[in-house]
């Protein structure tokens, strides 16, 4: 969006609706990108989203929480459920970096 779009954006009341847990989570891992970021055959291969993208967006998710209208125990909910996931996100990349230094040792050491 360039400076005139968002100078001359219309007017409208955004609605907020209360997710659970399991739709955060939901929508957080099964985000499909644009075609752009899909091939355009009979695969479903997607775009690989890094640890780092992963623990942005839940960045920004948690930051869009605290800008708007969510009630308080709507945004403690919210929160923990972004905390969980990224300690699981944070699980996976520890996990993978194991993996890769050991993979990496034994093939120096051969």
């Amino acid at each position: 969006m360039d400076l005139e779009e968002y100078i001359n954006y219309p007017e409208k009341k955004d609605t907020h609706e209360v997710l659970s847990d399991k739709e955060i989570l939901d929508l957080a891992t099964n985000h499909k990108f644009e075609n752009k970021n899909v091939k355009d055959n009979d695969s479903t291969e997607m775009y690989q989203i890094s640890y780092q993208e992963a623990l942005n967006a839940i960045e920004i998710l948690g930051q869009y929480i605290m800008q708007n209208d969510f009630n308080e125990m709507a945004q403690f909910e919210h929160n923990k459920a972004l905390l969980k996931l990224q300690k699981e996100i944070r699980k996976l990349r520890l996990k993978a970096f194991k993996q890769t230094s050991i993979k990496t040792y034994f093939e120096l050491v051969n």
